[in-house]
């Protein structure tokens, strides 16, 4: 990994919904929007097969094995003061 000049990657955990990279957290918090990966490749500018992929790892990251299972966990984390 190349850092600029006093720069320090950013640390995420390893499991969990706080280890997904921002692309992840979009596609699980479309996901809980009730979207079809369709929907959310079209919002994310993605192809399907790519949202595909995100799922497949972010199942395996939150230790989950289904969009209602995903979208139960992302529903259930505390919101930072923004209503749903």
């Amino acid at each position: 990994m190349h850092l600029d000049a006093g720069s320090e990657p950013r640390r995420r955990p390893l499991l969990g919904l706080g280890s997904l990279t921002d692309t992840e957290t979009s596609v699980a918090n479309l996901v809980a929007g009730g979207l079809t990966n369709r929907q959310i490749a079209e919002r994310v500018f993605i192809s399907r097969h790519t949202v595909d992929f995100h799922l497949r790892s972010i199942y395996r990251k939150v230790g989950v094995a289904s969009r209602v299972e995903l979208a139960r966990e992302v529903l259930a984390q505390p919101t930072t003061g923004a209503a749903r």
